[in-house]
């Protein structure tokens, strides 16, 4: 059915030249120019008779198809099929049907068939249960052709996709019927993975598709030690690389792998790869040893002990029988020492030691990787974030699985292809880009100050119940996580067009992330109060469906801010910024629907909405006239009062600044003249109280007889507040309610007003 289909040696060599470009190429003769024109095509290279290599780019399906027969042939695969329509008839002739079959990849042990299906846009919608059907139906078929032609072979049936959102009734019908799915991050991430690993990348894709199946003709038997570490029982022992590389398996942290939680892996890296291949193949070695976890099928490891064993030991000699099927051993640590051998000549004869333990939980696997790399290469603070979503899933500690569950809607929230906040949350090993410049970091911020979950002490008692959380960790995160995506996507899709900027915007960023969420929860709170329900009554979707009307009105108000408060958001530095965020949003969602309203957004405008500041500056006005008056009345009372009572460096910068003033004056034709009193302000004011024994001696009964009995620090502080919020103002900025109460009472004490 398949041989007339398929290509082999030079011919792959041959078939990879056209699959790898961008474009098709053909030669046209002058007279044919024209009207391929019209169809899109471009001249390349013309010639002089006329005629030209003209191209065009793949269309989308190409494109895909081309990019998965090419992942497939840089694994090793030995026979793909060539690039051309593969369609059959398939079953007898009164139950035949027919099935078509993009790529068709085959090595010694396995047969893989996919087929590709590619949306121009991103598309929810559509329904693949038809044709996952039909896949189901002609797999048997297509197994059996493979076997009779080319002898035992596993087969998989793999849908590939582009652009695409399966549904939940799909997602169920591909796992029914054992047919594997690769979405656009799956196919990323085996694109990344053979560019690193060349042909050593066929191990993770056979170990992801095949797990769990036998590996035929493989030598099972290993000599080894058996012994205990702590609680657990581990075996010693050397092995060919070529060995551990069928059986072995890496839990990458990436989103291909997300239905494999939990996973802890950096992605190899090609470079230090290379090295390492280098390195062995000049005659290196590597003296420490891999570790790695077993999977033995609920401790069925077979080991076998030798016939003598030393006497008095706690090991014991023997032999072990590792599983012959794929993905049966984690590596937890020396995945580059392992796969540096993959296409080295030593791979079969070289042997690495080994330190296998057996059916760790993955949960201490990401322990045990998170100690052994303390001390090497730091886990960054992202990776240590989502790794703690392993960690604590299920603690006991409720504040623990708390922030397991909120850490795990944060991943989600960027990973998910359903979330509104999609490709725009740094996760994992993710770089920093124009769109995915949002940190995890932010967004847990955010989510712990909404009233969503519980609040607990540290008896693990609740002092809080939260909106939402059920303290189940799966049912919590999956009714949280719907609410916050539904929520944001209704912003989402109001504001498009600030949505999509990115950095370079205002919306889809750190700051603003925050500001968001915040309100949302806030309108949450509004809109549960307004409903006079009982919280165990609570439904989600009814919340949701009751706070559309604040979203909306949120979302109004995002598109209509001005650009004087998106800068101020945006250019927000430091702890303050995620505060500043929140109440521009706060504040400015309020003025749009008074509805929206709570006691602390309330006090919040009284104290710092309300303009304050011309009346304030002449309270301040009035406040450094009469202390200066009544200071330079009682100064100039004395004998040499400059040179005894004036700090020496306060007397000669104030000269310094009365003749500059006066040159100044003396060239704009000013007859003025200036003298010291003219140019001190507040903080001259303070060095001269704070001189000596000037406060006991001449100024504490200035303000005592004003009513105001505080010390001189507490006076000199009261100074220096009402400097600082004279300063606020002449910058342009508002003071608070509360820093002008502080100097209408500073005014109010000096005017001799009780």
């Amino acid at each position: 059915m398949f041989e007339k289909y398929l290509l082999s040696n030079d011919e792959l060599i041959d078939e990879c030249q056209l699959r790898k470009k961008e474009s098709i190429e053909v030669k046209a003769s002058y007279d044919e120019i024209e009207e391929k024109e019209s169809n899109g095509w471009q001249i390349k290279k013309q010639y002089k008779n006329g005629s030209a290599i003209m191209f065009k780019e793949k269309n989308p399906n190409d494109m895909l198809k081309d990019r998965l027969w090419m992942i497939f042939y840089k694994m090793g695969f030995n026979k793909l099929s060539k690039n051309e329509n593969i369609d059959l008839n398939i079953g007898k002739e009164e139950y035949q049907f027919q099935k078509s079959v993009d790529i068709i990849a085959m090595d010694d042990e396995t047969c893989l068939f996919i087929d590709c299906v590619v949306s121009k846009n991103f598309d929810r919608v559509t329904s693949f249960s038809e044709r996952i059907e039909t896949m189901n139906k002609a797999f048997r078929y297509f197994c059996n052709s493979i076997k009779e032609k080319y002898g035992d072979r596993k087969c998989k049936y793999i849908l590939a996709t582009h652009n695409y959102l399966l549904s939940e009734n799909d997602v169920e019908l591909l796992k029914k019927y054992k047919i594997s799915y690769f979405d656009d991050e799956s196919i990323d991430y085996y694109q990344a993975l053979v560019e690193h690993l060349n042909s050593a990348a066929r191990y993770q894709l056979l170990g992801n598709l095949f797990s769990k199946t036998t590996i035929k003709g493989m030598d099972e038997r290993v000599p080894a030690i058996e012994g205990k570490m702590g609680n657990l029982t581990y075996y010693s022992f050397l092995i060919e690389p070529e060995r551990l590389l069928k059986i072995g398996y890496v839990l990458h942290r990436n989103k291909a792998n997300h239905d494999q939680m939990p996973t802890y892996q950096r992605l190899i890296k090609k470079d230090r790869l290379k090295s390492i291949r280098e390195y062995v193949d000049n005659g290196g070695f590597f003296p420490n040893s891999l570790i790695i976890s077993i999977d033995s099928k609920e401790g069925k490891l077979r080991f076998e002990k030798a016939q003598q064993n030393l006497q008095g030991a706690h090991s014991r000699l023997g032999t072990l029988y590792l599983p012959k099927e794929y993905q049966t051993a984690y590596i937890i640590d020396g995945q580059h020492r392992l796969y540096g051998y993959s296409d080295s000549k030593y791979a079969s004869t070289d042997t690495i030691p080994v330190i296998a333990f057996v059916d760790l939980d993955k949960d201490k696997q990401v322990k045990m990787f998170m100690d052994i790399n303390e001390n090497q290469k730091p886990v960054s603070k992202t990776l240590r974030n989502i790794l703690n979503i392993d960690l604590n899933w299920s603690s006991d500690v409720l504040s623990k699985r708390r922030e397991a569950i909120i850490l795990n809607i944060c991943q989600s929230l960027g990973e998910n292809p359903n979330s509104p906040l999609f490709g725009r949350v740094i996760t994992g090993e993710d770089s920093v880009n124009e769109k995915r410049c949002i940190t995890i970091e932010y967004l847990k911020t955010a989510i712990e100050k909404t009233n969503l979950f519980n609040k607990y002490n540290k008896k693990n008692e609740i002092t809080e119940k939260g909106l939402l959380d059920l303290i189940e960790s799966e049912k919590t995160y999956g009714r949280i996580y719907k609410y916050l995506r539904d929520c944001l996507q209704v912003i989402a899709d109001i504001c498009k067009d600030e949505w999509e900027k990115g950095s370079s915007g205002y919306l889809t960023i750190n700051n603003t992330i925050v500001g968001l969420i915040r309100v949302i929860g806030d309108i949450t709170n509004i809109v549960y109060k307004d409903m006079h329900i009982n919280l165990d009554d609570l439904n989600a979707d009814d919340l949701y469906q009751n706070s559309t009307e604040l979203l909306l009105d949120f979302a109004d108000t995002i598109n209509e801010l001005s650009l004087e408060k998106r800068n101020e958001i945006k250019s927000a530095k430091g702890g303050a910024a995620k505060e500043i965020s929140y109440r521009i949003l706060q504040v400015a969602l309020h003025m749009h629907q008074p509805k929206f309203t709570n006691p602390d957004l309330e006090k919040y405008i009284e104290e710092n909405c309300t303009n304050y500041n011309e009346e304030a500056l002449i309270e301040i006005l009035h406040i450094k006239e009469t202390i200066l008056n009544e200071t330079k009345e009682k100064l100039l009372n004395m004998l040499d009062w400059e040179n005894l009572y004036f700090p020496e460096e306060l007397s000669i910068k104030l000269n310094q600044k009365v003749t500059a003033q006066n040159i100044k004056n003396n060239r704009s034709g000013n007859n003025v003249i200036t003298d010291i009193w003219n140019v001190i302000d507040f903080d001259d004011l303070c060095k001269i109280f704070n001189y000596k024994s000037n406060w006991s001696t001449l100024f504490k009964n200035l303000f005592i007889n004003k009513g105001m009995n505080q010390t001189r620090l507490e006076i000199v502080s009261a100074i220096k507040s009402v400097q600082s919020s004279e300063a606020k103002i002449n910058n342009g900025k508002q003071i608070t309610k509360t820093e002008y109460e502080m100097i209408h009472k500073f005014y109010s004490n000096i005017k001799g007003v009780n």
